[in-house]
């Protein structure tokens, strides 16, 4: 029997957020029947999900669909959903659209004020942000959840499209890809899960570990992270530094860290880079402004994805200012026109 579902902890889940297009403009009798046919629908997508690994939300006008294990679950179920009511839309006139969302992000469970099981954090606001976005019967998803997705299978790379930036009503930037369905024939969900073939950074007893240890952090996703993190990780330090960048909190990422120090090795201070000015007082001291630090990191977060954060921090550590900071982070960004367009944030 699977674990039950811990309340009041933080997870790293795929959120797959759904609304119903126009929905509050419909009568109560067209709102009725169009709920009972999209909650049919999405019981109907999601049936292959066990119960443990999900939670749902019910939006009013939607839900939102918190998957706690393989990114490509959420992946498939939306992919199910949206092209099941595009079916009947093109043979009812009429018939409801859905705009769909989906994002990687970390995600708290709570206690809702009648008992039952909820959910809140930033992962379930940026997939509604992201959301936002689509057009009728769409499936955008945030760059955080493409890393990973695209990185299980060279299929499943193919399924997206690159749509571009956009700012939310916050002024916060989204890297958005559209999700398109696979090719008849060419991929399944149960057929082609596996992950490309790389050289990999750990042995099968060391990745065991790391896994069982970011589970106890994450929840179950962790070891398709892990699994995903390895096709591009050329040695255990670099593996090291794409898994810390899942892990939401410094004393967390302490705890891993610890419970590695086997198998990774001791993380070493970036060399500075002679181009940036710092102040002679020690960088330690310096107190940054409440967001300041936040900011930067989703800047920096549209050309770097999850490992932004880690980098800020770094750099956060050695420089005391707002331009020494974006100074030290654009050295990180590989491509001169994303460095230029970084650094002028600092402003």
């Amino acid at each position: 029997m699977a674990e039950p579902l811990k309340p009041e902890r933080t997870w790293l889940c795929s959120v797959v957020f759904l609304d119903i297009v126009q929905y509050s403009r419909q009568s109560l009798e067209v709102q009725t029947r169009w709920k009972q046919r999209f909650n049919e629908l999405l019981a109907e997508s999601i049936k292959e999900s066990p119960e443990s690994d999900r939670v749902i939300l019910d939006t009013g006008d939607g839900a939102a669909i918190c998957f706690l294990g393989e990114p490509e679950t959420a992946m498939f179920c939306a992919l199910r959903l949206v092209s099941a009511i595009a079916r009947e839309k093109n043979s009812q006139p009429g018939f409801l659209s859905v705009r769909a969302g989906i994002n990687l992000g970390s995600v708290k469970l709570v206690k809702d004020i009648n008992g039952n099981l909820n959910a809140v954090g930033d992962g379930i606001n940026v997939g509604q942000r992201v959301m936002s976005f689509a057009a009728e019967n769409q499936i955008l998803v945030s760059r955080s959840f493409y890393e990973v997705a695209s990185s299980i299978s060279e299929s499943y790379a193919g399924l997206f499209k690159y749509e571009g930036v956009r700012t939310d009503k916050h002024v916060r930037e989204h890297t958005l890809y559209e999700l398109h369905p696979p090719e008849a024939g060419r991929t399944t969900l149960a057929g082609d899960t596996g992950a490309r073939a790389g050289d990999p950074a750990l042995n099968g007893a060391q990745q065991a570990k790391v896994e069982n240890e970011l589970a106890a952090i994450l929840g179950p996703i962790a070891p398709r992270l892990v699994r995903a993190a390895m096709l591009h990780a050329e040695n255990p330090a670099g593996l090291r530094e794409a898994l810390l960048a899942f892990i939401p909190s410094a004393p967390e990422k302490e705890r891993f860290l610890a419970a590695c120090a086997g198998i990774f090795p001791a993380a070493s201070a970036t060399p500075v880079t002679p181009a940036v000015e710092t102040s002679k007082a020690s960088p330690a001291n310096h107190r940054w402004e409440p967001g300041e630090l936040e900011r930067a990191g989703q800047d920096l977060a549209v050309h770097m994805g999850p490992m932004a954060r880690v980098l800020v921090e770094r750099a956060a550590a050695r420089t005391q200012s707002r331009a020494a900071l974006y100074q030290l982070l654009a050295a990180e960004i590989p491509s001169p026109k994303d460095r230029e367009e970084f650094l002028k944030r600092a402003g």
